[in-house]
């Protein structure tokens, strides 16, 4: 089934069948929280029952959002009976974590992302690795679907879009992504407390972890790449939670003349998170390798074994992708 086809599969399916469980990717993003709520109340207005479903919790920064309170974590209220599933955000059934298995039994999967290293793994997928953020494909799909845009949708899709672009900073964002944006930007939400809310207010705790994290800066190749380390053991005592985790990473990066920037954050003896970023490299390839996946120009994996261990495997392929760039 080509794409044009297969989109519009999709569509007739949302307009005909009933129930649906929409469900996100684990240790969810903006654009995760966002196209989930976005989804859920658009298929409402149009007369759905819709349960919306995330791995883990709704981080604080998108507690906010019209809806987020009814979200659920619990793997048994996820009923394949008579029900569609749709997917959204997610590059393959593992990001779903714990609730991998019960989605995949159901045998009607839409999936709906934008991330490159998409697996295709839904019976019918909507993939575009042209969008900047799976929000940005939810905007033009609700409007097919006739959904009658209204705020709290136009918020959700907006922090969907803006988290997933760095607030519009990043290279996914193209003349597409304005335009929706200034869309969205018709149904009176306000950009600058939205941007204030989900990138500059932070926890204390965060910049007690940024603090650690700068002062453990290692340099490799030439400066190319900026490493940094966090150990769970720093986390725990500065009160912080993996939520506390996010951006972080964005400071290795951001140093002149680094190309990638990664951060190791040891979650237990046996398991190391890694994030990786750059200005220019392609991440996700990077990531991939390493059973991971992402962005283009953010991504990260998970590895069994211990810090070293992790490091360098993880630094054995760094150095590859350098390989080939000019000194």
């Amino acid at each position: 089934m080509n794409e044009m086809k297969e989109r519009e599969k999709i569509i007739e399916i949302l307009k005909r069948e009933k129930y649906f469980n929409l469900i996100s990717h684990m240790l969810p993003d903006g654009d995760s929280i966002g196209s989930l709520l976005a989804m859920g109340l658009g298929l409402s207005k149009i007369g759905k029952k819709v349960m919306m479903f995330t791995p883990g919790h709704v981080p604080p920064k998108y507690a906010f959002i019209k809806g987020a309170d009814i979200i659920l974590n619990d793997k048994n209220l996820f009923d394949n009976t008579g029900s569609i599933a749709v997917v959204l955000d997610s590059s393959d059934p593992d990001r779903l974590g714990d609730f991998s298995d019960i989605v995949m039994e159901n045998g009607n999967i839409i999936n709906i992302d934008h991330h490159v290293t998409n697996q295709f793994f839904g019976t019918y997928n909507l993939v575009n690795a042209e969008a900047s953020a799976t929000g940005e494909i939810l905007f033009h799909l609700l409007r097919d679907l006739k959904v009658d845009m209204d705020e709290d949708i136009a918020e959700a899709l907006y922090v969907a879009i803006s988290t997933d672009t760095g607030s519009f900073k990043y290279d996914n964002t193209k003349s597409d992504t304005h335009r929706v944006a200034a869309s969205l930007l018709e149904y009176s939400i306000n950009p600058g407390s939205l941007s204030h809310k989900i990138f500059d207010e932070r926890p204390l705790a965060f910049y007690t972890l940024l603090k650690e994290a700068l002062s453990s800066l290692e340099f490799y190749e030439k400066q190319r790449i900026a490493v940094m380390t966090l150990s769970r053991d720093i986390r725990e005592r500065s009160g912080a939670t993996s939520d506390d985790l996010d951006g972080i990473v964005n400071y290795s990066r951001d140093i002149e003349g680094v190309e990638l920037g990664i951060l190791f954050y040891a979650d237990s003896d046996d398991e190391v998170k890694v994030g990786f970023r750059s200005k220019n490299l392609d991440v996700s390839d990077l990531a991939g390798r390493l059973n991971g996946g992402g962005h283009v120009r953010a991504a990260g994996c998970r590895l069994q074994g211990n810090y070293e261990q992790v490091k360098n495997r993880v630094m054995a392929e760094a150095r590859k992708m350098l390989k080939d760039l000019p000194d």
